[in-house]
């Protein structure tokens, strides 16, 4: 195919057939196409697939990766390709711990990105999930599943972010009714060992309390007398300076109510 690739290019510079057809300005944006097609499929054809690749979903799109981040400074990419389609699927296979723990580093220095917990609720078939979930609950008799279930972490992701999104009033009101209709428990009764997590759920219970009662002006003079909270948060956005914070704790600080938090306090 490159080899055909190649003559037409050859042939169309030659000859300047297209000229004869369409504008030249046409001509030359498609001859820059071809061409770039051309050096892309050269970089894959000259791509060593690494010995330690086991996966055959990243045997297959590693060429592809690698010419990706050659030209665009990164792996990442984007849907709309089959090769971008391959990267979604990567990306799945590694939150359900179905890649090696090398390939994972591999990639990690590649500069490809894995899911965050956000990534596992929008790119998941919310039915699919669904059932998953009524499998777990009736082998189980709960909805009480772990946040970091090893069996398909995949589905502890979703289901924490379905618990999250619907504290804050952003999960759909037709999911809200699927789940509602099989009794689900909204509230985790689970424990987080995380110090975060504990304080967090601490400040988000004041706050929404409290803004509730009064909205944001309320939880301005809320933060403005209690040094306690006001001090967690300016932490956090430390912790976020040094490059620390992780994109999940990003968005459980965006969620608080009434406090634009990147902001002074």
């Amino acid at each position: 195919m490159r080899v055909l690739v190649k003559l037409l290019l050859t042939l169309l510079a030659a000859a300047d057939v297209a000229s004869a057809f369409v504008p030249p300005m046409h001509t030359k944006n498609f001859l820059c196409r071809v061409q770039s097609a051309v050096d892309d499929a050269d970089t894959a054809a000259s791509v060593q697939i690494p010995p330690f690749i086991a996966s055959p979903v990243l045997e297959q799109v590693y060429p592809a990766l690698i010419a990706h981040k050659d030209k665009y400074g990164n792996p990442n990419i984007p849907l709309g390709s089959a090769d971008g389609k391959r990267c979604s699927t990567l990306r799945r296979l590694h939150f359900q711990n179905k890649l090696t723990e090398e390939e994972t580093a591999h990639l990690t220095d590649l500069g490809f990105r894995f899911h965050s917990f956000e990534d596992v609720y929008y790119e998941c078939d919310f039915d699919e999930m669904l059932q998953k979930l009524l499998d777990y609950q009736q082998e189980f008799q709960t909805f009480q599943i772990p946040k970091k279930y090893e069996p398909d972490p995949e589905l502890g992701a979703w289901v924490t972010m379905l618990r999250r999104l619907k504290q804050i009033d952003d999960l759909p009101e037709d999911q809200v009714s699927k789940l509602d209709a099989v009794e689900f428990e909204w509230i985790s009764t689970r424990k987080c060992g995380s110090s975060f997590m504990k304080r967090y759920r601490e400040v988000l219970d004041k706050l929404t309390e409290v803004h509730d009662v009064g909205g944001d002006e309320a939880v301005a003079e809320l933060l403005s007398n209690d040094a306690d909270i006001k001090k967690w948060i300016d932490a956090q956005k430390q912790v976020l300076a040094n490059g620390k914070l992780s994109e999940s704790r990003v968005q459980y600080m965006e969620d608080l109510p009434g406090v634009d938090w990147m902001k002074e306090l």
